[in-house]
């Protein structure tokens, strides 16, 4: 019997005209369109499609991505496992999304898509969608980004390259498989502890602010709607912590309650504030230590935990765990 794999497209790059306008996308022209570029497809599953929405990722919203969680939950319970066709520019945070929510799915979810059309000649999207679906049949229950040569862990994974076709990197965590003449998975696939708490998903908090320093830069205090902050930091966390208005942005998020989580500027590594002087004195601040999260994952987690009614304290609590296999 035919391994069922459910296919979520939401647009971005694969589907795109040579021209460079959308192509508009109905479910069922677009399968037989894609089963006519791709005709061995049907040699590796039998597809389904949705179509959730048809955009460039640049202009996702986390709204949609939690519309993603549902409609996949909702969808693939007789499926094998799900392919989502997404845009480069935002995968890698929907995959950390959608890695937390989907951590307990129990099936593979292979996020795919390209940095060219798929109806271009020299298109990394053919290539690229017949390994997301061949991993979907596999049975490995991760949330994971499938591009070039390498399966990624979703919560571990950045973007990394504009032109390369393997555009993407998880610097902290090995690859869940190498792609190649075979598909090698790696022992520790499908292997991590799920400990997401219960209730996430219903909302995120958007209100968040990033912090980018570079020597000299004025830290201006958060606007009144800010909820969380992210300070990438430079190396394993130091900031110029000499700097009244430093000092007077962390004393200000600690009085209104405002989560401070302070992330790295380098992909490699992650941040211990225990290190150096500067960042002891950040923790001393009430600063959180990012630990080895990418941006995305940060971002993601912080703003899960304060879209169900988390506190400063459930944030702090959420960096200092394993979610779903992230490096912390």
């Amino acid at each position: 019997m035919a391994k069922r794999v459910l296919l979520v497209h939401t647009g971005g790059t694969f589907g795109m005209a040579p021209s460079g306008t959308p192509v508009t996308l109905a479910p069922g022209p677009l399968v037989a369109r894609i089963l006519e570029e791709v005709p061995e497809l049907a040699e590796v599953a039998e597809l389904r499609l949705t179509v959730a929405f048809n955009r460039d990722s640049a202009s996702v919203e986390p709204g949609d991505i939690l519309d993603l969680a549902r409609i996949i939950r909702q969808q693939s319970g007789d499926c094998d496992g799900v392919v989502l066709i997404h845009g480069t520019d935002t995968m890698a945070y929907t995959a950390s999304v959608l890695g937390f929510l989907l951590a307990d799915l129990g099936k593979p979810v292979v996020l795919t898509g390209s940095q060219r059309p798929l109806a271009y000649v020299r298109s990394d999207a053919r290539g690229n969608l017949v390994d997301a679906v061949t991993l979907a049949t596999r049975g490995v229950p991760e949330v994971g980004v499938c591009f070039g040569e390498h399966w990624l862990r979703g919560v571990a994974t950045e973007k990394r390259s504009v032109h390369r076709y393997q555009a993407f990197e998880s610097p902290n965590l090995p690859p869940l498989a190498e792609l190649g003449l075979h598909i090698q998975m790696h022992p520790h696939a499908g292997r991590f502890e799920r400990q997401v708490p219960a209730g996430l998903g219903q909302a995120m908090e958007c209100a968040l602010a990033v912090y980018a320093p570079f020597p000299g830069m004025p830290w201006v205090l958060p606007h009144e709607s800010i909820r969380g902050v992210l300070i990438e930091a430079y190396g394993t966390g130091n900031l110029p912590m000499q700097r009244p208005d430093l000092q007077a942005l962390m004393d200000h998020c600690r009085r209104r309650d405002i989560p401070l989580v302070v992330g790295s500027l380098c992909p490699s590594g992650g941040v211990d504030l225990k290190t150096y002087e500067l960042g002891r004195m950040a923790a001393e601040r009430g600063a959180i230590s990012g630990g080895m999260h990418t941006r995305w994952a940060a971002l993601a987690k912080m703003g899960l935990v304060l879209g169900a009614g988390g506190t400063p304290g459930d944030v702090r609590d959420a960096f200092g765990k394993s979610w779903a296999g992230e490096p912390v």
